[in-house]
């Protein structure tokens, strides 16, 4: 592909040496450069902001996290990124390929924010998109710099290389998150986390749910005893038991029938467990992991740890009640932060916004002070949950589990990469994880033929994450 008439023009005009690499269409620029061997700090990569005043383009290495509070106060603005698919299309409006960010803010018309380590004091060759799709821009470091002269040269990225991405395995106390806090937070952020004693009670509700889920002789009615007190609970209930996962061929009406005839006891108690214990916690909406997408990646994993588990070999001993309810609480740990740390948790959102092709936990690490596995793992354990759910929020990001309860974490962690086929999932990768599919049993047509089963139903389960989020939205 040619480059796109807008980047050609500019480039002519400027009259600066570069040279063009094909590249595969349709990776990211850290695939890319992985492929291609180059130094990802020598990657050029773009974030567009906004605010009321309208557009900014930031430029930094592929190697770096932006610093929102960094970027806002040098140019004394309140700018967020662009969210969805909102970046894409302003230069595909411009004539390029879908996906592509040419850092050219000159022929855009928008004004710019350069971070230092691209000045090409290193002597390396800065790469950056072209807009064509299958074309990287490769010039000298000085070159780049005269490119962009006219635009405002500052530090406002942190390099990897600053961040120690091992996590110890010490115990989660909060003397620990403390000291975690301190190595990894800037100093203006740490106040929040320091503060933590302990963490919010578990709501009554709630509590009542697990004393029936660990009661053998609980009964139907038991349950309705519950739901019955809370319209919200029964009509969950009802809206996940006509699922076409479940396969029920009749109609459900009536809360009896979708617990005895559909769901079972013990399903049902796991959905009306993670509905009342969340709504201990008040977090926005809105952001990549706000409640809105929070309730959304926790019902589908759900389900499709649910369907894992139904092809799962007679060897391996899980316990499926168990399986679904570790998928639909995974992710507490972040509603945990989010209700205790608001300020700092829409910060998070606004990072991993214009971030996502960095480790998760890193930038956890850097603007939380903590992952949201560790925390929640607290949560889990001051709650008293079950083993199986402990381990499963713990270690759901770690491909090489041998934890007691690995299959639990595995299952959740599978199906959070299978997410990424429906545009879900947590982290920016879609490999399913080698060991533990091997572990398990379980093959990559067999996860595949499971989101296939959990595809059919993204209607019903949209509309149940629905539910379970307005009682706890802020």
């Amino acid at each position: 592909m040619n480059l796109p008439d807008i980047v050609q023009n500019y480039l002519d005009h400027r009259h600066l040496p570069y040279r063009l690499i094909a590249c595969p269409s349709g990776q990211t620029l850290t695939q890319i450069a992985e492929g291609l061997a180059i130094p990802l700090r020598w990657m050029a990569r773009v974030v567009l902001l906004k605010d009321a005043s309208g557009l900014v383009m930031a430029i930094l290495p592929c190697s770096h996290i932006l610093d929102f509070s960094i970027l806002c106060r040098l140019l004394r603005r309140d700018l967020e990124p662009l969210y969805g698919a909102e970046p894409a299309h302003f230069f595909q409006s411009h004539g390029c390929a879908a996906g592509t960010y040419p850092p050219l803010p000159e022929a855009f018309g928008v004004p710019a924010l350069v971070d230092k380590s691209l000045d090409g004091n290193n002597g390396g060759e800065i790469h950056f998109d072209s807009g064509s799709g299958d074309l990287l821009i490769c010039m000298r470091g000085a070159d780049f710099r005269a490119l962009l002269a006219q635009s405002r040269w500052e530090q406002f990225a942190v390099p990897l290389d600053h961040l120690d991405a091992v996590m110890s395995q010490s115990a989660l106390t909060p003397d620990y998150l403390v000291s975690f806090t301190n190595r990894y937070t800037p100093t203006r952020l740490r106040q929040s986390i320091e503060t933590i004693t302990e963490l919010p009670v578990m709501p009554q509700t709630a509590q009542n749910i697990v004393a029936l889920r660990a009661n053998p002789d609980a009964t139907v009615g038991d349950i309705l005893r519950i739901v019955e007190q809370d319209p919200s609970l029964a009509a969950q209930v009802v809206y996940w038991a006509r699922s076409p996962l479940h396969g029920h061929p009749g109609p459900v009406d009536s809360l009896e029938t979708a617990i005895t005839r559909i769901l079972g006891l013990e399903n049902t108690l796991n959905l009306l467990l993670g509905s009342c214990a969340s709504r201990t916690f008040q977090i926005p909406a809105d952001g990549p992991v706000g409640l809105q997408n929070f309730w959304r990646n926790s019902v589908y994993c759900a389900a499709l740890v649910g369907e894992l588990v139904k092809l799962l070999p007679e060897s391996v001993a899980v316990k499926p009640g168990l399986a679904y309810l570790s998928g639909l609480l995974h992710n507490f740990g972040y509603l945990a932060l989010g209700h205790l740390f608001p300020a700092r948790f829409f910060l998070f959102n606004r990072f991993l916004a214009v971030n996502r092709h960095l480790p998760l936990g890193v930038l956890e690490r850097y603007v939380l002070g903590v992952e949201h596995w560790s925390i929640g793992a607290w949560l889990m354990q001051a709650w008293s949950m079950p083993e199986e759910v402990i381990a499963a929020v713990r270690w759901h990001h770690h491909e090489d589990c041998t934890q007691p309860h690995a299959e639990y974490s595995n299952l959740v962690l599978i199906a959070d990469r299978l997410l990424h086929y429906v545009g879900m999932g947590e982290e920016n990768n879609d490999r399913l994880p080698a060991l533990a599919m091997f572990t398990l049993g379980l093959t990559r047509e067999q996860a595949m033929e499971a989101l296939a089963r959990v595809q059919t139903s993204m209607t019903d389960l949209d509309a149940l994450s629905e539910m379970l989020r307005l009682p706890g939205e802020r």
